[in-house]
């Protein structure tokens, strides 16, 4: 019986129970509530870098990962066997995400120009007023 750890990209180590893969992980929880808490840190962020250790040996590497679904039986003595369904992302959901981010960097670019040009409106009213002034003999 070999010890499989799965650890996240935040350096999360979920234990693995025998009869696991990449892409079915079970996991047994003492609790409820700790069946939660691991479920909790399988996140997009957590999922884009993914090591699997067997006997603390790294064998194998994996990005862009998706969980897909999770199955939970509670047991007679209140603990939890998860089943973690995970898959990697499709080229379509990796080219998604791509257009998502620079969207959003566009759109800050924009309302960055928004403040930058309101800046130099009110740089434009001030000089006017201020030639104006010196025009006028008045500075």
């Amino acid at each position: 019986m070999s010890n499989t750890i799965l650890v996240l990209a935040d350096a999360t180590e979920i234990t693995m129970e025998d009869n696991s893969n990449m892409h079915n992980v079970i996991v047994k929880s003492a609790t409820k509530a700790a069946m939660v808490a691991a479920w909790e840190k399988f996140t997009n962020d957590n999922l884009k870098s993914v090591q699997l250790k067997i006997d603390g040996v790294v064998s194998g590497n994996y990005e862009d990962l998706v969980l897909v679904d999770e199955k939970s039986v509670v047991q007679t003595d209140g603990s939890v066997f998860t089943e973690f369904h995970l898959r990697e992302k499709t080229d379509i959901e990796k080219l998604q995400e791509l257009v998502a981010a620079q969207s959003a960097e566009i759109a800050a670019l924009k309302e960055g120009q928004g403040v930058q040009d309101g800046a130099i409106e009110d740089l434009g009213a001030v000089t006017s007023t201020l030639a104006e002034k010196v025009e006028g003999g008045q500075a």
